[in-house]
């Protein structure tokens, strides 16, 4: 599942979910709840993510 993946790649990362979320511009528990397949991320926070950890779209949906 995607959560579980940009789960990964935030604490692989070294980084909290209040990072993430500001960089976002989402609230905290907004994105805990991206994290926990609760709702779904946007395909524009999507691009975001890839580009702060440095992988391709592609990347981020393989296998999905």
């Amino acid at each position: 599942m995607i959560c579980r993946r940009i789960r990964g790649l935030r604490e692989s990362a070294g980084l909290t979910q209040s990072e993430v979320a500001e960089k976002l511009c989402v609230s905290q528990a907004a994105y805990c709840r991206f994290e926990k397949g609760e709702i779904e991320i946007s395909l524009t926070r999507m691009i975001a993510l890839g580009e702060l950890y440095g992988v391709p779209l592609h990347r981020l949906l393989e296998g999905l």
